[in-house]
């Protein structure tokens, strides 16, 4: 029992190669109030949105361990995205301002890396920490020139100047704040003075998909990808690289889903995957698609390749494996699970059914220890599966 209980310590204290990959610098856990569950998730992204404004450096450090503890979250990677922008004021103006050196910065590139693993994760998710950045940038620009003023004048200031700003401005502004009325009145706008209107229906749509308008939603991708595609054409236009027309195809897909129409959300996944043949967020959405309709073939077959293609993704490699459990395949289920665990270690659920698997393998001693590792890195409030991993782990024992 201790030389398991010394695996699953290991376990804990190993930092993830995978996990450098996806968030970077590896970051010192910080510490959370009293009786706080450390191997919850929900902790970190409280500290994170809490510290964010006035301490970046803990709200990146808050949201790289929400993101280690659960890689299915596009907010926790959207929030680290935050705030190593902000921790640093020139980086966060190179970003802001996008000159041609923005484009070419290897640490803006990294960093903005995680919008785009966020948007696969989510093609729709609420960016609700832009505002907090936005305020971040203009605060910094104000105090060059302002170095005494206080903050209450500050952000007046800088609210008069939102009123003057660009349509896309104001409309970034307003989403970024919830007023999503407002932020499709000034998308509009901006619109009107706009060379080409994709990107900007693209935040339209991200808008009018937080009003529960999927179906407007849908059109405005639909335009928006038309005028994507004249942009990529286009070797003189600058195309951010997260707005591809795969990922609107994405965007489409998971809206036909939302309302009931999979025919057509399949037809834009299958777009998508023509769009870009390395899209494996695509392929993911089959999957989650044929889960829900029952076709266990499918699912295996869709979130397969989705994991062929995301060779670092632990959540992808989880939902390949915990497929595979249930539909019996238990071999397979270890060889995925495994890989989602050297992915991440730190992702609780993958150990649970690591050790399902192994158990319905007749690897009896693997099967106790990875329930005994679920048992140590678990939240406590995952209680039915806690009670089922004690249960298992005592009839295991020798």
């Amino acid at each position: 029992m201790r030389v398991v209980m010394l695996l699953a310590a290991a376990c804990l204290a190993a930092p993830s190669a995978s996990a450098q990959g996806r968030l970077g610098t590896v970051e010192k856990r910080p510490k959370l109030a009293a009786g706080a569950d450390t191997n919850d998730a929900s902790p970190y992204f409280a500290l994170g949105a809490r510290s964010l404004a006035d301490r970046p450096d803990e709200a990146a450090a808050a949201f790289y361990w929400a993101a280690r503890l659960d890689p299915s979250s596009a907010e926790a990677l959207g929030g680290r995205r935050a705030a190593l922008l902000m921790r640093k004021v020139p980086v966060l103006k190179l970003y802001m301002e996008g000159s041609r050196r923005a484009r070419t910065s290897k640490e803006l590139i990294a960093i903005d890396t995680m919008q785009l693993r966020a948007l696969r994760l989510d093609p729709l998710y609420y960016r609700k920490y832009d505002w907090t950045m936005l305020m971040a940038y203009y605060r910094a620009e104000y105090r060059i020139d302002y170095p005494t003023a206080s903050v209450q004048n500050i952000d007046f200031a800088i609210r008069s100047d939102f009123d003057k700003a660009s349509p896309y401005t104001r409309g970034w502004v307003a989403y970024s704040e919830g007023k999503m009325e407002d932020a499709l009145e000034f998308y509009d706008l901006a619109m009107q003075r706009a060379k080409n209107t994709g990107y900007i229906r693209i935040e339209r749509a991200r808008a009018l998909t937080m009003q529960g308008l999927f179906p407007r939603a849908i059109e405005e991708l639909r335009l928006a990808s038309v005028d994507l595609k004249k942009l990529e054409a286009d070797k003189e236009e600058n195309v951010v690289f997260y707005n591809s027309s795969a990922l609107v195809e994405h965007s489409v897909g998971v809206l036909y889903a939302r309302i009931g129409q999979v025919d057509s959300a399949k037809a834009a996944l299958g777009r998508a995957i023509t769009e870009d043949l390395s899209y494996f967020a695509a392929h993911l959405e089959l999957g989650r698609i044929a889960l829900a309709e029952k076709d266990t073939a499918t699912a295996i077959s869709e979130l397969g390749l989705a994991a062929e293609l995301a060779v670092d993704e632990p959540w992808v490699h989880y939902l390949h494996g915990s497929t595979l459990l249930s539909a019996g395949q238990h071999a397979d289920a270890v060889v995925a699970l495994k890989k989602a665990i050297d992915l991440e270690p730190l992702h609780a659920e993958s150990h649970f059914a690591l050790a399902q698997a192994l158990e319905k393998n007749g690897d009896r001693p693997g099967a106790l220890a990875a329930y005994t590792r679920y048992l140590v890195i678990s939240p406590r409030r995952d209680q039915q599966r806690r009670s089922v991993a004690t249960e298992r782990a005592a009839g295991l024992r020798p």
